[in-house]
């Protein structure tokens, strides 16, 4: 009798709830489907409510590896979008379609392919910044975080980044001609920050800078990825260096120099490397007509003898270490069943400012070693120095920011060879 009677007391107690239940209100006064609607009408309406559009600040990657770009957008109300960018000429602009649906909250995504704002998440990298399958690793789907006539902040779906869209009050082209204007003024390779007193070294890259210095006895490296404005540069979200918060700079362009943007003690000061220095940290770029007739035997003869007879053809050549992390002469070669990457690597070393010793050191990474031995890659590297050193006189038009580096072996006036900063497609058809 006793398990009987607290079995129906547990029964009626369980009536008791599930009549409580019954009785209360609902918490919400429409669906989670009625209200999800809502939201993407409401959300939808600040979109195209813009009616000159929208400056977005994007970071593609997930840690804002590569910085941030300017991208302008114009919602319609016809379910499309146009974008302009900073990337592209100043009157250019691509239109797709767009759409908000709800998934996981409510997303906007770039549905049909945009030649302008796939660029940040196409794998095949038209940039050449993040290298072939990988891109800028940007987002086409975001989760709408944020949505009024003021701002709007979305998150990649994928990467997780923020990108913050505020109305566009000026016009498109004049805006991004000045963005990209105050770019170029603004191109250093190497800065040193100057603070309390003290000098901290500062390295580039891409959009990025890396401040480091000692403190307590230990290296501290920061890093802040920074968006170019039309007056300085603007960092994704504030850093702390030795104690004082940097949240972008203003560039002074009659004194070469930036202040903080809330600190005028704190001043970044750009530094210009030798001309030596800066060839061999940067990634410069081969293009057939632009070799001697010396360097040009050799890559003819690689290209007739070897290349051509395989089908394949160079897509990318140039001296640096972007790819591997080591110096040399790295390579992208088309075949018939894919692309081929390798580095071949060489020693270098600096004489006073504008010469460089360099001679092939005998490693190799990825397809390098193969292309060596298997496709008269030889012939590429011994312009450069194969067996032997050669030493080069480096000239350039822009010892500041250079578009361009001559090499001209000091022994052979005919070796003399013009690489460039800018990507190069396709060497042997330019």
């Amino acid at each position: 009798m006793k398990k009987i009677y607290y079995s129906l007391l547990y029964l009626v107690a369980a009536l008791t709830i599930v009549a409580c239940t019954h009785e209360e209100e609902d918490l919400f006064d429409s669906s989670s489907a009625v209200r999800a609607d809502e939201a993407i009408v409401a959300d939808l309406s600040v979109l195209t409510g813009s009616e000159n559009g929208w400056l977005m600040e994007y970071f593609p990657e997930a840690n804002q590896a590569y910085g941030g770009y300017n991208v302008l957008l114009k919602f319609g109300t016809d379910g499309k979008v146009t974008v302009a960018s900073e990337l592209y000429g100043a009157s250019q602009t691509a239109t797709s379609l767009f759409s908000v649906k709800q998934s996981a909250g409510i997303v906007l995504s770039f549905n049909t392919y945009n030649t302008i704002f796939h660029l940040f998440s196409d794998p095949a990298d038209p940039t050449g910044a993040g290298g072939n399958g990988y891109g800028l690793e940007g987002d086409y789907d975001f989760l709408i975080l944020e949505a009024t006539p003021e701002k709007v902040v979305l998150q990649g779906k994928k990467s997780g980044g923020l990108a913050v869209m505020t109305p566009m009050n000026s016009n498109w082209s004049e805006y991004l001609t000045a963005i990209q204007e105050a770019d170029g003024a603004m191109t250093f390779s190497k800065y040193k920050l100057e603070m309390g007193g003290q000098e901290i070294p500062v390295s580039i890259s891409y959009r990025t800078l890396t401040f480091t210095y000692e403190e307590d006895d230990n290296t501290v490296s920061k890093t802040g990825s920074f968006i170019v404005t039309q007056t300085g540069y603007k960092f994704y979200e504030p850093i702390v260096v030795n104690g004082k918060t940097i949240e972008g700079f203003v560039f002074d362009a009659a004194n070469d120099l930036f202040t903080e943007a809330n600190d005028g003690s704190i001043k970044l000061i750009p530094v210009i490397p030798p001309l030596n220095e800066q060839f061999v940290t940067g990634n410069w770029y081969i293009a057939y007509s632009q070799l001697g007739s010396f360097a040009q035997t050799y890559f003819a003869h690689c290209k007739q003898n070897f290349m051509d007879q395989e089908g394949e053809e160079l897509i990318q050549a140039y001296m640096g270490s972007a790819s591997y992390g080591s110096f040399g002469f790295n390579f992208i070669s088309h075949a018939s069943d894919g692309n081929y990457g390798g580095l071949l690597g060489y020693d270098y070393e600096l004489i006073g400012e504008d010469q460089v010793s360099l001679v092939f050191n005998l490693t190799g990474e990825g397809n390098g070693v193969w292309y060596h031995n298997n496709m008269g890659f030889h012939f590429l590297l011994n312009p450069f120095g194969y067996s032997a050193p050669r030493v080069f006189t480096l000239t350039t038009d822009n010892p500041t920011s250079p578009t361009y580096i001559t090499l001209t072996e000091d022994d052979n006036p005919n070796n003399s060879m013009t690489l460039f900063a800018s990507q190069i497609d396709y060497p042997f058809r330019n």
